[in-house]
């Protein structure tokens, strides 16, 4: 729904005037299945067997790959699942390093829910940050590191703490906060009650 919802969102943006408003988007680490092991990926639909369930599973494979028809996404569930960490903290080192987040969210998506890539597998996401402009050296030596991983755990910890418990979860403003894929329609009533438009 993440996917969904930042192109909604992006819908939304569009139809705001940038000569009059300025948006700055930025992204913030949620882990769903936090007790992923850090090392090794499984099959996407074996884990969503095992979470949710056969029939439940066939339901919420149709049901997304229809949404995503109607957002221009093709949704596809063959790949592997594993941990997100590692992409937080490089989309945390694309937010320092050139305010590159929105635009690697978009590969990293792209990647993980279209061509069944495994963004738990450190060459995928030097892939990913090679798409936007960034040094394959640099980022491998970067992803081998423990850097950014404390900020990475505090963050998801406060988001948690904050009573964050999915995915998507916007906040307008500092003070403006809706869960879900909402439609462009919705955020824009969201962008009139917090002043934008």
């Amino acid at each position: 729904w993440c996917y969904v919802g930042k192109r909604r969102l992006e819908k939304a943006l569009s139809q705001l005037d940038s000569s009059k408003v300025n948006v700055e988007i930025s992204w913030y680490p949620f882990e769903l299945d936090s007790g992923s092991p850090r090392e090794g990926s499984i099959l996407k639909l074996d884990r969503y067997k095992q979470k949710f369930g056969e029939e439940r599973t066939k339901q919420m494979i149709t049901q997304m790959q229809q949404t995503g028809k109607e957002e221009g996404i093709q949704f596809s569930y063959g790949g592997k699942v594993g941990s997100t960490f590692n992409s937080h903290r490089l989309v945390h080192y694309a937010k320092l390093h050139g305010n590159k987040q929105n635009e690697l969210i978009a590969i990293i998506f792209k990647y993980y829910f279209e061509q069944e890539k495994d963004i738990n597998d450190l060459n995928v996401l030097c892939d990913c940050a090679q798409e936007v402009g960034y040094d394959r050296q640099e980022i491998m030596d970067f992803l081998k590191s423990n850097k950014y991983e404390q900020e990475i755990q505090n963050e998801v910890e406060r988001n948690y703490q904050q009573g964050i418990t999915g995915v998507p979860h916007f906040t307008i403003n500092g003070r403006y906060s809706v869960s879900g894929a909402q439609t462009p329609e919705h955020f824009m009533k969201l962008f009139s009650q917090a002043g934008i438009i």
